[in-house]
């Protein structure tokens, strides 16, 4: 982040599960979006994959005042890239070798733990905002799978994500039913993590 690594900590099997199930389920709506359109559009899903947000931030144009010194606008540092890497990215597809940068993709999910929850509702969230990606999702989990899905939109270039919707699992089979990017339905069964005895 900004330069810095910045460690991550171990996620649980529900959690990994969880984003598993989440790419999966995007990738079955991809593949069918792909098949359906015929206009040559390709996707893919990812999970755990760097994304490039910026090389050079948004704020400035390559030398920013230095945080650490209280932003004196005469004390300029050279800022380095920012990446992320969510917990599931669906993108356009990209060249062998290509790296992911905020561009091609449509929509980063971040699959909450207890230990996360600030970053990814503030931090990631602002990050994937000012890097211009258009869908943010958090998803919330338990021991049988997901539980809630929040979804946010940009509004536009350089805004804030508005919140449009939160599903829970107990309302009804569907977790996901949206027409942008493209079509995705995504049933809770899709996001389950438990044996289903």
């Amino acid at each position: 982040m900004d330069g810095f690594v910045v460690p991550r900590e171990q996620r649980s099997r529900e959690h990994q599960k969880v984003a598993t199930r989440l790419s999966l389920a995007l990738e079955r709506a991809a593949v069918a979006e792909m098949r359906r359109s015929r206009r040559g559009d390709c996707y893919e899903t990812n999970t755990e994959v760097d994304v490039l947000l910026w090389e050079v931030p948004p704020t400035c144009s390559g030398r920013c005042p230095r945080p650490a010194l209280g932003g004196a606008p005469d004390l300029l540092w050279e800022v380095p890239p920012t990446a992320r890497k969510p917990d599931v990215v669906l993108h356009r597809c990209l060249e062998e070798f290509g790296q992911l940068a905020a561009d091609p993709v449509m929509i980063v999910a971040e699959v909450l733990s207890t230990w996360s929850g600030r970053r990814d509702r503030a931090h990631k969230m602002s990050d994937y905002a000012d890097g211009g990606i258009p869908h943010y999702w958090i998803v919330s989990f338990d021991k049988v799978g997901a539980v809630s899905i929040e979804r946010y939109v940009l509004a536009g270039r350089n805004s804030p994500y508005t919140h449009i919707g939160t599903t829970h699992r107990d309302m009804g089979p569907m977790a996901v039913n949206v027409t942008a990017p493209f079509p995705i339905e995504v049933l809770w069964a899709d996001l389950a993590v438990a044996p289903q005895v």
